[in-house]
């Protein structure tokens, strides 16, 4: 499958260090692409410039670039791969030459994940929801990989005065980690699960509370 290119101008040796950190945050990204007379340098990561002198120019920070990217011929596995070892929602695409070709955002890949494999292998649903403003793809992802899991696609998105509602499809892993992971991260878990040991703490509680208030009754 050929994913979406978006051909984003990179930045070049010469702009300065807030120009970039302005276009990281119109753009909600974590790194920004820089290419030097047609060459790929590598991407800035856009925290790192927030306590640098914005009137410094890129050159001279070349210390910080981080060389990571992907190429036209790389499968969706080893996309995803790059999106969560580099911690980046955004992933420079090289072609068979070397030579700059655009970006991949990790939210397409996610959406385009959706439709070729959410539909078609076995897994569990997970509906989780966040408020907006603290909703990441990059972390709903990160989550369910570091408890061991595979996201297989995301089947839904509904944004709510609540929050964000997503229900994610996923294979492997411990489904019970994964679940109190979310909650860690402040997700609201909607769905209902045999193993969510949280889940069934919380009705163990209930029932013996009922049975509690019926014995002040008799």
């Amino acid at each position: 499958m050929k994913w979406q290119i978006e051909h984003m101008i990179p930045a070049h040796g010469q702009i300065q260090a807030g120009e970039i950190l302005q276009r990281c945050r119109e753009e909600d990204i974590t790194h920004f692409p820089v290419v030097e007379h047609g060459v790929y340098r590598g991407m800035v990561r856009c925290e790192d410039l927030e306590d640098i002198d914005p009137s410094v120019p890129v050159k001279d920070l070349y210390h910080l670039f981080e060389n990571f990217y992907a190429t036209t011929d790389d499968d969706w596995t080893r996309l995803f791969a790059a999106f969560l070892s580099n911690e980046s929602n955004i992933l420079p695409i090289l072609d068979e030459h070397g030579l700059y070709q655009g970006v991949i955002f990790l939210e397409d890949i996610l959406m385009d994940l959706s439709e070729i494999q959410a539909f078609t292998q076995e897994g569990e649903l997970i509906r989780v929801q966040k408020p907006t403003d603290d909703f990441s793809f990059f972390q709903a992802a990160q989550i369910v990989e570091t408890s061991g899991g595979k996201l297989l696609g995301i089947l839904l998105i509904e944004e709510t005065p609540e929050g964000t509602i997503i229900e994610l499809k996923v294979a492997g892993g411990d489904l019970n980690q994964m679940l109190q992971s979310f909650r860690r991260y402040d997700y609201t878990v909607l769905s209902e699960h045999e193993e969510d040991t949280h889940l069934r703490e919380l009705r163990e509680h209930a029932d013996y509370l009922n049975k509690y208030l019926q014995m002040g009754e008799d």
